[in-house]
């Protein structure tokens, strides 16, 4: 007896094998992290986000930029953390209890904490969906973000972690 056929995927455990025709036609899907920050929804891609924070004291550091608040012992780790208001140029807000710190890594491979007002949900976007965004903001906000994109009567916009890496520069 002889096996005439290939197999074209490894099996792994707590993979979903049924590919949904949909799904197909739509392309690869990316996660994200969706967030608010001044009633506005922004999202960063799953795999930049290494934690999101409820409470953390920060240390501020005199002489700091504005949008850096601070800094936090995250497990022995110095790292610094920048109010997401500050950077995106909006109007400052006291923290409350829906106030999180989202743990990224930027480009650069450092880790900086990011103040945001709420944390969502994680949503999946089609790929092809992602990379048509629109960027039809003004060029102060067009450097942060990568698009816009409509969702369930909403608009996210995608935050570009280039420049994110601004704030290792800080």
């Amino acid at each position: 007896m002889t096996i005439d056929y290939a197999v074209d995927e490894t099996y792994q455990p707590g993979v979903d094998y049924d590919h949904d025709s949909e799904e197909q036609n739509e392309g690869q899907m990316t996660r994200w992290v969706s967030f608010t920050v001044d009633d506005e929804i922004y999202a960063l891609n799953v795999l930049d986000v290494q934690e999101v924070l409820r409470d953390a004291e920060i240390t501020p550091i005199p002489g700091a930029p504005d949008a850096i608040r601070g800094i936090i012992n995250l497990r022995g780790n110095v790292v610094p953390v920048v109010d997401a208001r500050t950077f995106f140029e909006l109007e400052e807000k006291e923290y409350d209890a829906q106030s999180r710190i989202m743990v990224i890594e930027i480009s650069t491979g450092e880790i900086v904490g990011l103040i945001v007002d709420s944390v969502a949900e994680v949503i999946q976007l089609p790929q092809t969906t992602v990379d048509q965004a629109m960027t039809t903001v003004n060029e102060d906000r067009a450097r942060h973000i990568l698009g816009i994109v409509p969702q369930d009567e909403k608009l996210i916009i995608l935050v570009d972690m280039k420049s994110l890496s601004e704030l290792a520069e800080v």
